[in-house]
């Protein structure tokens, strides 16, 4: 979410690459407890009820919907360009998850969102690829004391750094991918990564610094022996061999951190460890199967996921040991805080309970007439704050195509079920909208006020009509205009849900419309009466 000429595939960071978070393990006795945020009077949003163990904070048009840590703090984003049919492209959205929901942090003009790493919600940076090979093609950005900050940098390989700065190293614009430094006096010596051939990159706050590579000579071969250089604020640049702890033609390296004296780094289907001065072999997986992602469940003992959709456990005193699971697994988090969840292939959920898996069922979606989704990540926050990304196929009364809703679910109670915002409809085939809005639920036989949502106005049109092609359709119906996110929509009004029923599709008969039936009612920016004869 590449033009140009692109690195070598090994070059290139692992989407799988992720900053681990130190926390302390939780007390077995410690049982979390949920109280429910206090409700508002019903009218124009939704207020999620607990269903499965989950609350429904996010749902709708969220293209690429995906959660990323900055410090202890999550990120929400959606939208971005995309290479795929299914998925919407536009400038992407970010979003802070507070503890009682989310919260809008602005829009900056973000059309590949590659990383993320900061010290929290409140500081934080964003990396923007834009495959040019010129470090003035590409952009980063940071939010800072609620503003936002533009700098013009090819950058890949973000980790936060001293003073709220970051460190990451170049892509496209660097030869060698040499290591930079944004928005802090501290920088480390050139002579740390000089001569590499795109080094991996572990770095701290506090200023550690671990990079891994093949060596370059001069003539430009980067066939030489895999070194690993370190560097502290204050200190000389340390340099050592990993020859005699790596395979043969190992390629590059994948850095997993924890702390500056704990670092796993990953070569295809073993781990080193890096204990802030040296390195030991930790183990290697059962059978050689390459390592695609790793969690950590204490010091010297990590769960890894394979490329194959297994787990395994490596320990520093043990051989590898497989941990059966239910189904190919497709993500993993949690290990570290006790509570391990996974994702399977097939989109079910999973929570470790014992030494068995339990099947967690989600949420259904919010805004939605169907009742089912598959997750597609999870992001373990806290034993009792866990994440999860869903997507499902929405296909309304009287639409014509289906169309790819996103979600996102949390264990712990939110004030409000947000929707992400539409883009104009003349635009509604590809692109994506930005932000979010208040959005009430669908409309059951139970509902008291069934409202039926039949179209969009363009915000591209200043001009405003009377909807005359929905009023020539429907006859005696009054129409409702009312705004919601950065959108204006029309609808009307009905007795029931059957009678709702009926105005949605007959809206649909000789127009292309996608008509939701909600239960809510509307602060009427104006009505317009029904057609005369």
């Amino acid at each position: 979410m590449s033009k140009g000429e692109s690195q070598p595939a090994a070059a290139r960071p692992s989407a799988s690459v992720a900053t681990l978070l130190p926390q302390e393990m939780p007390s077995a006795s410690a049982a979390p407890v949920k109280k429910p945020v206090p409700e508002g009077a019903p009218k124009w949003k939704s207020i999620p009820k607990e269903q499965n163990g989950f609350y429904v904070v996010l749902d709708g048009l969220c293209s690429k919907l995906a959660a990323a840590r900055a410090g202890k703090d999550v990120v929400m984003h959606y939208g971005g360009e995309s290479m795929y049919g299914n998925e919407r492209t536009g400038y992407a959205s970010f979003i802070a998850l507070r503890d009682d929901g989310l919260e809008s942090i602005g829009d900056p003009s973000i059309s590949s969102p590659t990383g993320v790493a900061g010290q929290s919600l409140d500081d934080f940076w964003i990396a923007d690829s834009t495959g040019s090979r010129s470090s003035e093609g590409a952009v980063l950005h940071r939010y800072t004391k609620g503003q936002w900050k533009t700098y013009a940098k090819d950058q890949t390989n973000l980790h936060a750094w001293v003073d709220g700065g970051i460190i990451g190293t170049l892509g496209f614009a660097a030869h060698n991918g040499e290591v930079w430094v944004e928005g802090s006096t501290t920088k480390p010596p050139a002579a740390l990564y000089d001569q590499l051939w795109f080094p991996a990159l572990s770095a701290f706050p506090t200023g550690e610094v671990l990079v891994i590579a093949r060596k370059t000579d001069d003539s430009g071969a980067r066939d030489g022996p895999l070194i690993a250089r370190s560097w502290a604020p204050g200190k000389k640049v340390v340099e050592q061999s990993l020859a005699k702890l790596s395979p043969p033609g190992s390629p590059w390296a994948q850095l997993y951190e924890v702390a500056p004296d704990e670092v796993y780094v990953v070569l295809e289907d073993r781990i080193l460890r890096w204990d802030g001065s040296s390195f030991h072999a930790l183990g290697a997986t059962k059978g050689g199967a390459k390592i695609k992602l790793v969690r950590r469940a204490a010091s010297d003992d990590v769960w890894v996921l394979t490329e194959t959709g297994a787990l395994q456990r490596i320990t520093k005193d043990a051989a590898a040991a497989p941990i059966a699971t239910p189904e190919p697994v497709a993500g993993l988090d949690g290990v570290d805080r006790g509570a391990a969840w996974i994702v399977g292939a097939s989109g079910k959920l999973y929570k470790r309970d014992g030494d068995a898996w339990k099947e967690m069922p989600l949420a259904p979606p919010a805004f939605s007439v169907q009742k089912t989704a598959k997750a597609k990540q999870i992001v373990v926050a806290a034993p009792d704050d866990v994440l999860v990304v869903a997507a499902y196929w929405e296909k309304g009364l009287g639409w014509k195509e289906q169309e790819l809703h996103w979600m996102l679910l949390r264990t712990k109670p939110v004030k409000e079920t947000l929707r992400c915002n539409e883009p104009d409809p003349e635009n509604n085939n590809i692109h994506i909208g930005r932000g979010f809005q208040s959005w009430p639920p669908m409309a059951t036989a139970e509902c008291a006020t069934p409202f039926v949502v039949l179209a969009r106005r363009s915000n591209a049109i200043k001009k405003e009509d009377e909807w005359p092609r929905l009023r020539k359709t429907l006859g005696d119906v009054t129409l409702v205009e009312f705004t919601s996110g950065d959108r204006t929509f029309v609808g009307t009004k009905a007795k029931d849900l059957d009678a709702a029923k009926k105005i949605a599709d007959l809206a649909t008969k000789s127009d292309r419309l996608r008509p939701e039936i909600v239960c809510g009612d509307p602060d009427a920016k104006r009505t317009i009466p029904a057609a005369k004869e």
